[in-house]
């Protein structure tokens, strides 16, 4: 009699059991270095239950709980992984992925995404992995990653040679240039000609044309999201190069009985140090004494802590300078003219993972922006000095910030993340024009600091509606305050995948965006002189409405990935 109770009991009591959900969580590594990894491809082997690891290489999947349960770990470039492992509690699993092993044969290759993948709600978005992106031909030895974006659909180059981004009708402005993080306000060396960005010292490139998730904001046309190297943790590794123009050098390496890892990277022009002896035997015999140059330089740093288990903390920071000075020296007068510019960012981050289906990120943000002009004329007359003038005009655009993302994985049909931003800008332009005998005294120069405040709090969800189709729906409220009005907008973010067959999908997608600061440009070229100011009480935010519409299907044979886009665009507030 007590056997057939339990045996009842255990009968009634097992489809109960057999629902249970426990959740599976870890981060993704590459081997060797131990470099986290973002956007590696998770999913349950013949099921539609997939997940990708965020920006961190953190990933959680909620799923019934099984004795036996195979979990399969895809990443382009790297060695596939699968783990079949008993899954009836909470379960914490951490993988290592070791790169694909090289073919002596040349082969030009494409990326072809899985199929979880290529039914992902995100829709308008280009990866450029970095190794690709080494072996493109470079410019005067530098491998340019704006250069190999331009080469992208949906993307035009602009002035021939510059390194602007003309995204679906958008200005280069109208782009939103991250790095760890940080903004990046004048992306140009060279006048143009190169990036600031030294793909040595970066991990990832992603570029989002449209569809954006809810926790972008502040541009109209693009997002590109960079993320730098950590530092590898298992010995130090170096790397260098030399151009026609610059070297650069790369090191990383473990610290802290491997618990922290490091990462600098350099890289610097020699123009002015090879121009200087021609420059000087061109003049041998001639009376007028010019000293023209120009020089530009970039430095990457990161370091990061591992503080347990479950917490990690980040510093980075990206140093960038353009510096073109001339100086003429006659009997009858002496003329002098500099210009530079530069980049600053720093950010410190702290992860943590609060539970298995939670994860936390929280940053402090630093970025800077500025250029100076300075020129001089002085006339004599018998060595006497009898005409004098001065100009200078600084500006820059600076930011303070605070955000925090959540992302929470609650089962596997969605996965939601939310979370608020709050940027200080600060405008400072000066203005000096004097001109006399005695230019030394002359009033300080002419300064309106404008101070403004950029917020936002937003929410996504991406939803596995059924197993056909796939959305990720989200709002952004964003806030901009400045001495004598506020703007409060509203950001309605909606994408989604529909599986029409087993390698085709149908994608659409809207997105609202708004824009506070601008950037006043007198050519198209985007020069350093180029201006950035925010929005006031006289001036709107810009505003734009985007929907999309495609297709993508994966080719076998080729293994390609062919995907057709149409777009309709319309942007208010244009400033011009």
């Amino acid at each position: 009699m007590r056997f057939i109770f339990f045996l009842a009991f255990t009968m009634l009591s097992w489809p109960l059991y057999a629902q249970e959900k426990v959740s599976l969580s870890g981060f993704v590594r590459e081997a060797g270095s131990k470099e986290q990894l973002p956007g590696v491809n998770v999913y349950i082997a013949g099921t539609a239950i997939a997940a990708a690891t965020n920006g961190y290489g953190f990933y959680s999947l909620t799923i019934p709980a099984s004795d036996s349960v195979i979990i399969t770990f895809s990443y382009v470039g790297y060695e596939k992984v699968e783990r079949q492992i008993r899954l009836r509690q909470d379960t914490k699993l951490d993988i290592f992925l070791s790169t694909a092993n090289q073919l002596k044969e040349v082969v030009v290759s494409a990326r072809k995404q899985d199929d979880h993948v290529s039914h992902s709600a995100q829709m308008s978005k280009l990866e450029v992995p970095i190794q690709q992106l080494k072996k493109i031909p470079a410019l005067f030895g530098e491998k340019d990653i704006m250069k190999v974006l331009q080469l992208m659909p949906g993307v035009q180059k602009g002035t021939e040679g510059q390194t602007g981004l003309y995204v679906r009708g958008g200005g280069p402005d109208q782009n939103l240039i991250i790095l760890d993080e940080a903004v990046v306000y004048n992306a140009n060396h060279l006048f143009g000609f190169f990036s600031v960005f030294n793909s040595d010292a970066i991990k990832s490139v992603e570029l989002t044309k449209g569809g954006f998730p809810a926790r972008y904001g502040g541009r109209l046309s693009a997002v590109l999201d960079m993320q730098m190297k950590e530092g590898a943790k298992d010995k130090l590794h170096g790397e260098g190069g030399i151009g026609l123009i610059s070297s650069r050098l790369t090191l990383e390496g473990p610290l802290a009985n491997k618990k922290a890892s490091f990462l600098i990277s350099g890289r610097r022009t020699y123009i002015d140090l090879l121009a200087k002896p021609l420059i000087k035997m061109a003049q041998k015999d001639s009376e007028s004494q010019t000293k023209p140059g120009y020089f530009f330089y970039d430095l990457n740093a990161k370091l990061n802590y591992d503080l347990g288990a479950n917490d990690k903390l980040y510093l980075s920071g990206y140093f960038g300078r353009d510096k073109f000075y001339y100086k003429e020296n006659l009997r009858d007068y002496v003329s002098s003219a500099a210009l530079d510019w530069g980049n600053a960012t720093a950010t410190m981050r702290w992860n943590h993972v609060l539970n298995q289906r939670m994860f936390v990120n929280t940053s402090l943000i630093y970025s800077n922006f500025d250029f100076g002009v300075a020129s001089r004329f002085q006339e004599y007359t018998k060595e006497k000095l009898t005409n004098d003038f001065a100009l200078k005009y600084q500006s820059k655009i600076q930011d303070i910030g605070i955000k925090s993302d959540v992302d929470f994985f609650p089962s596997a049909k969605h996965a939601i993340r939310f979370g608020i931003q709050a940027t200080m800008h600060k405008s400072p332009p000066s203005a000096l024009s004097t001109s006399g005998t005695n230019i030394e005294s002359a009033a300080a120069p002419i300064s309106q600091t404008k101070n403004s405040l950029e917020a936002g709090i937003y929410a996504e969800d991406t939803w596995q509606v059924w197993s056909a189709l796939k959305m990720n729906a989200g709002f952004r409220l964003s806030t901009f305050k400045t001495s004598s009005k506020t703007y409060v907008r509203p950001e309605p973010r909606i994408s989604a995948a529909l599986r029409l067959g087993k390698d085709l999908s149908m994608k659409a997608s809207y997105a609202e965006m708004n824009q506070y600061v601008h950037l006043l440009s007198n050519t198209g070229i985007g020069l350093p002189t180029d201006l950035w100011v925010p929005t006031t009480d006289r001036i709107a935010p810009q505003h734009s409405k985007q929907a999309a519409i495609g297709f993508a299907k994966d080719v076998e044979n080729p293994e390609v990935t062919v995907t057709l886009e149409g777009f309709y665009k319309k942007m208010n507030h244009i400033i011009s």
